[in-house]
């Protein structure tokens, strides 16, 4: 891990970074307040960045993307979709395009769009947060995995600007399931473009159990 921090500081200065950021070492876990805040700050981080420098530990090129498990991190959608700006690097830190941005060139990124199933204009467009497309964008999320079941609510609340406790004790399905009431709330009917089991609520049957529930609405 700091091996990593260190080539990630030198490709920065590269770019002639004074400051730079790493999602993987750089939040107090220890902290249940700073887990709380930095969790909730991380689109609005993400979105400010001047270069997202994204590490593809488990590709050496292009094609090796389809298989490289960062596109399937619950975390990932953050750091694909709020960046202006991304320069993909493989498993030895040589860049993977010779592309100034790497969302510009559809070419080259072709391979890491069909491993994450997301359009290109979609990904061209400049993000902006918002309950209003949840049924298209959980579609995003579908196949996205996190090591903690209850991150799949709290990776994604920032996508759709919504506000959830960070509660660890409790479950994914209950999580989840607070994540889709305070979406409701914000009355996009979109929320209920969904088909197969419901979760387990004590109030309701027109809530989903997973983002896989809009696969195939």
């Amino acid at each position: 891990g700091y091996e990593k921090l260190k080539k990630f500081c030198a490709k920065a200065e590269e770019y002639n970074m004074k400051f730079a950021w790493s999602d993987t070492c750089c939040i107090n876990k220890s902290s249940s307040t700073k887990l709380d805040e930095s969790i909730h700050s991380m689109f609005r981080w993400y979105g400010n960045l001047a270069v997202c420098i994204v590490h593809l530990a488990q590709s050496e090129t292009i094609k090796d993307i389809m298989e490289d498990e960062w596109t399937e991190r619950g975390w990932m959608l953050r750091g694909l979709l709020t960046p202006t700006r991304i320069k993909f690097f493989n498993k030895y830190w040589v860049p993977m395009t010779g592309d100034r941005n790497d969302k510009d060139d559809k070419d080259d990124i072709n391979e890491f769009l069909r491993a994450t199933g997301i359009p290109y204009d979609d990904l061209q467009c400049k993000f902006c947060p918002s309950p209003s497309k949840m049924d298209k964008w959980m579609m995003w999320a579908a196949r996205c995995k996190t090591t903690r079941v209850k991150d799949v609510a709290y990776s994604l609340m920032g996508m759709f600007d919504v506000s959830l406790q960070i509660v660890y004790g409790e479950g994914g399905d209950c999580a989840f399931c607070r994540l889709i009431e305070v979406i409701m709330q914000a009355g996009d009917p979109s929320v209920l473009n969904w088909k197969g089991e419901a979760a387990r609520h004590h109030t309701s049957h027109a809530i989903p159990k997973s983002p896989q529930s809009f696969i195939a609405y």
